[in-house]
Formats: structure tokens, sequence, C-alpha cells
């Protein structure tokens, strides 16, 4: 009997030393992080939104750690290069990144990937939302959302609208509307905003749907009209264009969202460490100044809001990527 318990402290007291090298290691991490810089990767180009958004951010948050906050752009495969990058680097903390709504649905969309982005990444922190915008033609005949489903309505098939490529975020939320007002579309991809805008302009397609902070400087130019917001109410920057479901589709919402991520396995003292100082540099008053004027809307919160609107992402357009048959051999 006296074997028996003296193994079974034993057993005990190795149980609760490893428990405390654990509990010590986590609070290792979470003492010495951050100590060396941080690579941001944006994958995407210097210059858009994500680009913008990360330089911001990521300026504060260096002041505000003390150490040099990196912008790497990897841009390339609809941002699954950098995506890789990211789920592939050391889990330390040291490697984060910035990526929009479409890394929710890029493992419906793609036969084939690298990562995914629900296993092989740990999100920090919902960054911000914005409202999208359809556009027409400023000759248009088409003042409103009625008169455009009317118009493809007469013309089924016929009526085109433009997106930056198949499986982007604009192509799914175009499906999403051609899917609740019950009308077919002509979907033409095109390679770049300044294209699309420009075929939009020119009544080459019909209806472009963009990010409001990107098509207010092409509004005021006179050259398009905008004329429904997607979110669930009016848009700060445009009060005066009514939301979708005031033009009749009750359902209908889609965002435009920026999200930061780091590497699955990061411990977590670390997570909350980055994520409490990514909140704080999103909530400082300059930098929430300034995505208010590129309307945007500040979310921040813990990474499990993050996750949620991930979920919400993908069962909101899962079913029209089915039934649309949208599927990409390669990035």
């Amino acid at each position: 009997m006296s074997s028996k318990i003296n193994r079974r402290n034993a057993a005990t007291n190795i149980a609760l030393a490893f428990f405390g090298a654990a509990v010590r290691t986590n609070s290792a991490h979470a003492q010495a992080y951050p100590n060396k810089p941080i690579r941001w990767i944006v994958p995407y180009s210097p210059g858009g939104g994500n680009d913008t958004f990360a330089r911001l951010v990521g300026q504060k948050l260096s002041e505000n750690i003390g150490q040099p906050v990196v912008i790497d752009n990897r841009p390339g495969a609809a941002g699954l290069i950098g995506g890789t990058a990211v789920a592939k680097a050391a889990a330390d903390g040291y490697t984060i990144m910035i990526d929009q709504s479409s890394i929710a649905t890029n493992g419906l969309v793609y036969k084939k990937m690298a990562f995914d982005a629900f296993k092989d990444l740990a999100p920090l922190m919902l960054g911000a939302k914005g409202d999208n915008t359809l556009l027409v033609s400023a000759a248009s005949p088409v003042k409103t959302v009625a008169d455009l489903i009317s118009m493809a309505k007469e013309k089924p098939g016929r009526v085109a609208y433009a997106t930056g490529g198949v499986g982007s975020s604009q192509h799914l939320a175009m499906e999403l509307f051609r899917s609740q007002a019950g009308i077919s579309l002509l979907h033409v991809p095109y390679k770049s905003t300044p294209a699309a805008i420009i075929a939009v302009s020119v009544d080459e397609v019909q209806v472009f749907l963009i990010s409001v902070a990107t098509a207010l400087g092409y509004i005021k130019s006179g050259k398009v009209r905008a004329i429904a917001v997607t979110g669930a109410k009016r848009s700060h920057s445009m009060p005066d264009i009514p939301t979708l479901i005031e033009s009749g589709l009750e359902n209908y919402t889609s965002y435009n969202w920026v999200g930061v991520f780091t590497t699955s396995g990061t411990p977590q003292p670390v997570i909350d460490r980055l994520n409490t100082e990514l909140v704080e540099a999103l909530y400082d008053p300059g930098v929430k100044d300034t995505l208010t004027k590129q309307s945007w809307v500040n979310a921040g919160g813990p990474p499990e809001s993050l996750r949620r609107v991930m979920d919400e992402e993908r069962v909101r357009y899962e079913r029209v990527i089915k039934e649309g048959g949208i599927q990409i051999e390669q990035p």
C-alpha cells in the first residue's frame, strides 16, 4: 500500500511540476514579448486599402510597444501568397497579417489551397468594417435599384456587372444580390478597379459593386452615380443614398471588412497582448479619425469577434458559391 501511495504522490508531483513549468513558460512569453521587430504581412500591393490600414495602425502599434513594425507586401494569387507565408511562419507572434473578407470564402472557391484560414491562422482583431455601394454610369437611365432589377428582367443575362475577378468578394456580393433579386446578370471580371470604373462610367457594364471608401472620389468626379449601399444602415459618408434593404431586398447585407491574424499555435498570452495593443492602436484618436474619413467604421474587440465574422461570411456566401458553380482550379 505504501508503495502505491508513493508512486501516486510521485506522479502527482511530476504533473504539478509540468503544470508549473507551463504556467512559467506562458508567463515568460507574456513578459518577454515583444523583444524584437514584428513583421506585418500585407498580401496585396502597396497603396490599397489593406496596405493603408496596416501602415496606419502599424505605426501607432510600433510607438506603443517600442519595437519596429515592418510592413512586408506579398501580393499575388488573390492574397494567398501572403497568407501562406503567415500560416507557415513560426508560431511566436512576430509575424502578423492583415486580410479582407475574401479570406473567409477562399476555401470554398479554390479547389486547392496551401493553407486553411480557419485552422492555420489565429484571429487577432477585427479591424474595421466598410459598406459597399452599387455604381452606375452618370448617364445611365438606372436611378434606383428597382430600375436595375426591372432592366435585368427585361434583358435577362444581358445586364452586366463588373468585379475584380472570379471568386472575389465583389463577385460573391453581386451573386448574392442577383439571387435575392431573382434576376439573371452577366459577370464581367476586370484586372483592376480603375479599369472596372472606366467600364461602368461609359456603360460598357451597367453596374459595379465597390467599397464606399474607394467609390467616393469617382462619385465626386461626376462620371458615376451611387444607387444603393449594402450595409444594414446608410453610410455616414453618403447619407442620401438608400440601403439595399430600403430598396426592397429585405435580407441583403454585405460588408467590406479587414482583420488581423497571426500563425495558429501562437501562445495565448502573446495573442492576448497583441490584441490589446492592436485595439489600443486602432482607437488612437488620430488613427480613428483618419479611418473614419476613409469611410471605415472601427471594430476592434477580442479575437473571437473576428472569428465570428469569418463564420458569418462563410455561411452568407456558401449557397451562392455552390449554386453558381463558382470554383477556381488554382489561385
